[in-house]
């Protein structure tokens, strides 16, 4: 952790004073008894005779001196041990209760060892004990309430090791303490209900409590602000609201004056409004303030850009608006702007980048991803001492020339991608600096590939993706290729072959090389197969065989070359290949047989080999890669029957899609035993026999999809590789790879990737299996289509399925299938593709907006069905009636609320009329004349009517 200057100082004095006599050793023998306690010391260490490190402690005749011992000092008047420093020696085993045995101790550091068990309750009584560093061990003990007897303790670290519980109250004891540190490894494990106990600290310059659980303290505030004299604070991490009220805010004597650095990141601060008065008493010493992911919203307060002394400020990952032209209007104010970190990104901060050339000390500006637009100042190529760039993913726009770098010879990191920027540099242009990284994407850097790449030796990372680059791209690129560790120029027009030589000394730095969406042609170097992440895909590669067969290292783990024009046989080459994850040879020209190498894959878990023109049987070599999770062999011309060892050896299938192949014979029962398969696609084969009825057992089609749900496979990825003078560096995240599948849905071919983890997706159309259509998969409530179409089903629709609740797309039609359609149909309220054509269905249509709402086509093909959406209405009696003699309401449905809503409008209108007729004599012959004409009619129109509401009463 960064300590503050002045604090570092102070402590450097201190210990000066309290070891003043240590650099020279007494004349005489050191204290026998501080010797034996130092050895019994070295044994709990499990020290060994043959151990180089303390080879200089033991009971030779040259060692009697123990002063003389390495991280050893003692007084020069008394001979009593002042100070062990045992740091960074990587010791294990435990402290020796020995220790206690010197009395005179005053400075302790065994930090950086593998020390367990805890602090012996025996050195709690060491009184003069000042200076205590026991951090990074992994003590396995609760060691803090003992150190709350050390009374003289001044400074105290016990960051890096694995603590769990609650701070004791016993640290209100140390009020002597300067410096304390308590920063645990393990996030959240320890706590603190409040912050009281601080106030007991007056004379606390360094407190960093980060990682620890605080959500529990109220008042946090008010508590760090009663350390008059604190300078130093961290409580990043801390699960921190704001909680101090806003009468508080009003009163200068509530805060602390002396903070000068402050970080606090990583909280739920949230409301800027709130925090940032609290902050602003400090800002006349405030050096360094770091806030960043704490979701804070509101305005950047313009009051913070005062701070004269301001040199590192970060606020990235907020919500915080504002326009930034308008926080370096004030700060331009500052005769001295010792600025060195400007961090604003992933912000909603918009406004234009201005001149910043008068902030001279300025070495990293973070911009990006916000809403800056306008052009980009050349002022911005003034700040020499500038290393970091990175105004990506924003709005910018303009022409970007040479003197947007004229003088950045310090400058190791460019990021302007995804903005609307065209480049305007000369082929001739020789760059003042030696860039790490470069981020380019989506900016228009010309038709040429950037001659002024050739200069830059050192690169890690390269992305000039979407770039408008149609050059080749020359031979002198791929021959300095082995320092790059992520390459991304996909997206382009880049044509021609990769050529040149590329040194092998070097090449394991590749990680990720992204050249897909060009127009590469000819043979994929061998040279690229120790990359661990390769996408050649939609390119005009015609070999792949110096590739494969290479006996080059090959360290790929995500390999996809599809759609490019490789034609012949695969090669048996994939031996090699031992950490490969993902294949995805799809949409080539690939013939013959696949090669039984491919069984060498152990780590596989995504094959992808559609779109070829592969024959013969899938061979049985591939039941060796039992963690496959996607095997995709779609649209192939592949024969025989489906291995019964899928299912048996391979349990781990997610997606199995063979569709559009010659497989024969019946699905295997050990289909079944894919307890995780999401997406089966067998459909466009000859299969033939009956649905295993134990296909109730795909348990993960019985359960709905999470929305977040996505089939993904991870990997490390390395942002950026480099060396430099003191050795290599490399920048490694967490990565995720998701994968995809082609499915046909609603009568299109469609790839699904990010969303492919949702599908819940059965397809057996286009074969010829028999038999009923199994009520048991009427429990894979999780499907979201089913296709059964042009088969030889017979038997009724199973009346069980309404319960697929979550069915968009059903398609039963070209089938046998004959009885009435289930009235459970009309309660799928999500189905929005449904086809029973051109089967044996009877009976009337039920009615529901489901059913009634479709294309009549649906159930076209069914002469025996009637009701609505047909032109063809049902029989009452033995008698059809037409729509004409229905008078054009045959199919609207009369409910209990229609006979509900005539009586009543009977009972007002019976009165009104019979008050008339009383009155008048002949309106009642009329009146009556006309009810005698109208009941005839009346009557058949009613009985249709009922007699459909029974019916529907009794099938519901």
């Amino acid at each position: 952790m960064m300590m503050n200057g002045v604090v570092y100082v102070v402590l450097v004095v201190q210990v000066l004073a309290w070891t003043s006599s240590a650099v020279v050793v007494a004349s005489g023998k050191c204290i026998e008894s501080e010797r034996q306690a130092l050895l019994s010391l070295k044994r709990g260490f499990n020290a060994r005779d043959d151990d180089d490190w303390l080879s200089s402690w033991g009971d030779g005749e040259q060692q009697k001196e123990c002063c003389n011992w390495e991280g050893v000092k003692c007084s020069n008047v008394t001979g009593h041990v002042l100070m062990l420093d045992l740091h960074g020696y990587h010791f294990a085993g435990s402290i020796s209760p020995s220790l206690a045995e010197l009395h005179y101790l005053n400075y302790l550091d065994l930090s950086f060892n593998n020390l367990v068990g805890g602090f012996p309750l025996q050195l709690t009584n060491m009184s003069f004990l000042r200076y205590l560093d026991l951090s990074f061990n992994t003590f396995d003990e609760i060691i803090l309430p003992q150190l709350g007897n050390l009374l003289s303790l001044e400074h105290l670290d016990l960051s890096g090791i694995g603590f769990s519980g609650t701070i004791p109250h016993h640290f209100k004891n140390l009020s002597r303490l300067q410096y304390l540190q308590l920063d645990p490894y393990n996030e959240n494990y320890l706590l603190s209900s409040d912050l009281q106990w601080l106030s007991q600290l007056p004379s606390l310059r360094h407190f960093s409590l980060s990682q620890v659980n605080l959500s529990g303290a109220s008042n946090w505030q008010r508590q760090v602000s009663s350390l008059s004299h604190l300078q130093y604070l961290d409580l990043n991490g801390c699960n921190l609201v704001h909680s101090m009220p806003t009468s508080s805010l009003a009163s200068p004597a509530n805060f602390s004056t002396s903070l000068s650095y402050v970080d606090i990141s990583h909280n739920s601060l949230r409301d800027a409004s709130f925090i940032f008065p609290w902050l602003m008493n400090s800002t006349s010493s405030l050096v360094t303030l770091i806030m960043n992911d704490n979701g804070l919203t509101g305005t950047i307060p313009l009051s913070l850009f005062h701070s004269c002394n301001l040199a590192n400020l970060d606020l990235s990952k907020n919500n915080l608006t504002g326009e930034f032209h308008e926080c370096i209007r004030i700060f331009s104010h500052c005769a001295h702007k010792p600025l060195q970190i400007l961090d604003l990104g992933s912000n909603e901060i918009t406004g234009m980048v201005p001149d910043l050339s008068h902030l001279s000390s300025l070495q990293k500006l973070r911009l990006d991803n916000n809403r800056l637009n306008g052009a980009i100042h050349e002022g911005i190529g003034q700040l020499s001492n500038l290393s970091e760039l990175s105004l990506g993913n924003n709005l910018l726009h303009g022409l970007i020339s040479e003197t947007h770098f004229s003088t950045l010879s310090n400058l190791h990191t460019l990021d302007l991608s995804h903005n609307a920027l065209v480049f305007n540099i000369s082929a001739e242009w020789v760059a003042p600096f030696d860039l790490r990284i470069i981020n380019l994407a989506s900016c228009n850097l010309g038709a040429n590939f950037p001659r002024w790449l050739q200069t830059q030796v050192n690169i890690g990372h390269l992305d000039i993706s979407q770039a408008q680059i149609s050059s080749s791209v020359p031979n002198w690129f791929w021959e300095r290729f082995s320092t790059i560790s992520y390459l991304n120029l996909s997206h382009n027009h880049i044509r021609g072959k990769i050529e040149g030589s590329v040194p092998g000394n070097n090449i394991v730095s590749l990680q990720t090389i992204d050249l897909s969406f060009n127009l590469f042609e000819g043979p994929i170097p061998a040279f690229l197969s120790s990359a661990s992440q390769l996408l050649l895909s939609n390119n005009r590669f015609s070999t792949v065989n110096p590739f494969l067969c290479a006996n080059s290292w090959k360290f790929t783990k995500f390999m996809d070359l599809s759609n490019n024009y490789p034609r012949g046989q695969l090669p048996d080459c994939w031996m090699g290949f031992e950490f490969l994850v993902l294949l995805d040879l799809s949409d080539n020209h690939f013939y013959g047989n696949m090669p039984r190498s491919l069984g060498s894959l152990k780590n596989i878990q995504s094959i992808h080999l559609g779109g070829n023109n592969f024959s013969g049987e899938i061979p049985s070599s591939l039941n060796n890669c039992t963690q496959l999770q996607v095997f995709d062999a779609a649209n192939n011309q592949l024969s025989g029957t489906i291995p019964s060892w899928i299912g048996e050896n391979i349990a781990k299938l997610l997606v199995l899609n063979l569709h559009s192949n010659k497989f024969h014979g019946s699905i295997p029962l050990s289909i079944c035993n894919l307890h995780q398969l999401r997406v089966l696609d067998l459909s466009l084969n000859i299969l033939s026999g009956n649905v295993p009825k134990c296909i109730s057992n795909l348990s993960a089609m019985a359960t709905q999809a999470n929305p977040d749900a996505t089939i993904s496979h991870g990997y490390n990825y390395v942002f950026a590789a480099f060396h430099d003078t003191t050795g290599y560096y490399q920048l490694e995240f967490p990565g995720f790879y998701n994968d995809s599948t082609s499915l046909m849905w609603k009568g299109k071919m469609s790839k699904y990737g990010s969303i492919l983890g949702l599908l819940r997706s059965i397809d057996f159309s286009n074969n010829r299996l028999t038999g009923e259509i199994p009520s048991e998969m009427m429990s894979l409530i999780g499907l979201v289509s089913l296709n059964l179409s042009r088969n030889l089903f017979s038997g009724h629709i199973p009346p069980t399925i309404g319960q697929l609740k979550s069915i968009d797309f059903l398609d039963l039609s070209r089938n046998h299938l004959s009885g009435t359609i289930p009235s459970q149909l009309a309660q799928l309220d999500r189905l929005s593709v449904l086809d029973l054509s051109y089967n044996d269905l009877s009976g009337e249509i039920p009615l529901g907006t489901q059913l009634q709402t479709r294309d009549a086509s649906d159930y076209a093909g069914n002469p025996k069905l009637c009701g609505a959406p047909l032109n063809k209405t049902c029989p009452i009696h033995g008698h059809q009636i037409s729509e004409h003699e229905a008078d054009g309401d045959d199919e609207q449905f009369v409910s209990e609320g229609f006979y509900i809503a005539m009586a009543a409008g009977f009972v007002m209108a019976f009165w009104g009329v019979c008050f008339s007729l009383i009155l008048k004599k002949s309106w009642r012959y009329a009146y009556f004349k006309l009810l005698n004409d109208v009941y005839d009619k009346l009557y058949v129109f009613i009985a249709i009517k009922v007699a459909k509401f029974k019916r529907i009463r009794s099938q519901g």
